[in-house]
């Protein structure tokens, strides 16, 4: 729900706020179900800012390292035959205008680009 606030806050309309929300709700279920492996406590932060053009999710963790991007490009006919460990993948390419990845300083960085016209 706090996407969808801040995105609309942002200007964002209301189809790629929808956009925005199922990514990162997708993004942090994936960290929190693959990359911690211990029962430490952990820190992701989330940013949501606005581009003139665009809108900019960053999903900074401190799990192992895993670049999620770095998974082979899918091709089920739908994302049901995904098998479950790409279909977040699957989402964030088909769903985000773009994506990139970096590890910095021994956390991961997602970086997801939504397009949208002011």
């Amino acid at each position: 729900m706090w996407a969808l606030d801040v995105a609309r806050e942002l200007g964002c309309p209301e189809d790629r706020r929808h956009d925005v929300d199922l990514c990162l709700a997708e993004a942090v279920s994936n960290v929190i179900r693959h990359g911690y492996v211990d029962d430490a406590t952990h820190e992701i932060r989330i940013e949501l800012a606005r581009e003139p053009e665009a809108l900019v999710l960053l999903v900074e963790d401190d799990a192992r390292p895993f670049d999620p991007l770095a998974l082979p490009v899918l091709q089920p006919r739908s994302l049901d035959e995904a098998k479950p460990a790409g279909r977040g993948v699957a989402l964030f390419r088909s769903v985000a205008d773009s994506a990139s990845y970096e590890r910095r300083e021994g956390r991961n960085r997602l970086t997801l680009r939504f397009a949208i016209r002011s």
